[in-house]
Formats: structure tokens, sequence, C-alpha cells
């Protein structure tokens, strides 16, 4: 149940509207790095590849928590990230914006491959207090 909220919550991270409005290329589907992911993901409802982008950003960010979740489970590894309680996440409005601003204040993070940038900032925006983070600690 734990893994199905947050779940939903990485989704709602990456499904928001976000704040920067950059036309959206067939390019940025290849993923080739964060900024393709943040311009996906904050894709302006009248752009015509709005819904497709939406989608794949939601698909992708679901996609990359559950393989990361799935490898720590597998390998007890420290935790990369531990997001708040359901009762304390940030809307999904105020998510996605975060993420939008957080990896265009860092132009480093913009380059990085997708799922380094996701990972980053998930770690960055939800750090895990000491205690969560030793090893096979699970929340």
């Amino acid at each position: 149940m734990r893994q199905c909220r947050t779940v939903v919550f990485l989704l709602a991270v990456l499904a928001a509207p976000g704040t920067a409005r950059a036309a959206v290329t067939e390019d940025m589907f290849k993923m080739r790095s964060t900024s393709d992911l943040v311009g996906l993901c904050s894709a302006g409802q009248s752009d015509p590849l709005y819904v497709a982008a939406i989608h794949f950003c939601q698909g992708f960010g679901s996609g990359a928590y559950g393989v990361a979740g799935e490898y720590e489970a597998a390998h007890r590894r420290t935790r990369m990230f531990c997001p708040p309680d359901a009762d304390h996440r940030p809307s999904r409005n105020a998510a996605i914006a975060d993420f939008v601003q957080w990896a265009g204040a860092r132009p480093d993070a913009m380059g990085l491959p997708v799922t380094d940038g996701l990972l980053r900032f998930l770690s960055d925006r939800f750090p895990c207090p000491d205690a969560a983070t030793a090893k096979g600690s699970r929340r």
C-alpha cells in the first residue's frame, strides 16, 4: 500500500502543469537529458503535443521511481530519497513547479541523463533523516 501511495506521489510530481512553457518537440521524447523531461513535464495545454508529453512524463516518472524502489529493496541499499507522508506531500502543481524550477536553476542537472536528474531532484527535495538512510532501513 505504501508503494502505491509513493507511486501516486511521484506521478503527481511529474504530471502537474509546469511553469516553463517551451514548445514540445518530437525530439524531446528521445529523453536524452533531464532537460527533455523538464520540457515534456512543463508542456502547455495549448501545445499540440501536450497530451502525449504529459502521458510520457507520467509513465517515465512512474517507471523510474518503481525501478529505484525495487533496486533499493533488492540490494538493501541506502535510500536515495524519503518522500513525506501522504498528508504532508506538496500539491501536484507545487511539486512539478518545484522540479521544473530545481532543474532550471541547475544547468549541470539539465544535461544529466534523465533518471539521474530525476533522482537527484528527489534526493535534494526529500532527503532522508539519518536513521532512514542506514543500510536496509525502510520508512
